[in-house]
């Protein structure tokens, strides 16, 4: 029984490495359109990581584990393919970060661009920012 959820947990793990690695390949290549279904994916795996873990983190499961050395085996598994998902998901955090900079970055050009063009002058020689040069032409 014991064994069998240990074996569950490290295909869940490894299924949520996956899914990183997926979720990175996304964020580099700019593949948003894809994005939202990978989120609600590894939302998923997560749960239901998190529900097997409180079964097997009970003082009674954790004895047994500690007592049987396939179990152990298994564990150890589990722990290694952890902290390669921790990994993966830092670069995907930093991936993010510099995705929302560059598109902080981005608009702030935008706004300098059009706050450039779209400055003319009223016949008395006022501002007149509303509207774009050109945008009025019929020709």
């Amino acid at each position: 029984m014991l064994s069998a959820q240990l074996s569950q947990q490290l295909e869940l793990i490894q299924e949520l490495q996956i899914t990183l690695e997926t979720e990175t390949t996304c964020l580099k290549e700019k593949n948003f359109s894809q994005l939202n279904d990978i989120l609600y994916k590894k939302q998923k795996s997560l749960q239901a990581i998190a529900e097997l873990d409180k079964v097997l983190s009970t003082d009674s499961a954790q004895k047994q584990i500690q007592s049987d050395e396939s179990l152990l085996a298994i564990k150890s598994k589990i722990e290694s393919q952890l902290l390669g998902c921790q990994k993966i998901n830092a670069v995907n955090g930093k991936l993010v970060e510099l995705s929302m900079k560059s598109n902080k970055h981005l608009m702030q050009l935008f706004k300098q661009a059009t706050g450039k063009n779209s400055v003319t002058y009223d016949q008395k020689g006022g501002l007149n920012s509303a509207s774009l040069l050109g945008k009025d032409i019929k020709a």
